[in-house]
């Protein structure tokens, strides 16, 4: 399984994300969408986005609640 967390250096909301996803004791990938322009393009004004395996699951400002919905429906165990 793949977790894919879409963001840019300097976001807060994504530095919230991570910290979350940290909490939670989730392994995870970031794709810095200044990387690449497509990526950039699609995901500019909606970062952060989690990814579990290419489907988009959360986007802008989510909080644990939803976060741990979001991973429990996908069969994301955490601590």
């Amino acid at each position: 399984m793949t977790i894919l967390l879409y963001r840019r250096p300097g976001c807060p909301l994504c530095d919230d994300a991570e910290a979350l996803l940290d909490e939670l004791g989730v392994a995870f990938l970031r794709a810095n969408i200044l990387e690449d322009e497509r990526t950039f393009v699609r995901y500019r004004y909606r970062i952060p986005v989690l990814d579990i395996d290419g489907a988009e699951v959360l986007e802008l400002r989510f909080d644990m609640m939803q976060l741990q919905a979001a991973l429990a429906a996908a069969g994301v165990t955490t601590k």
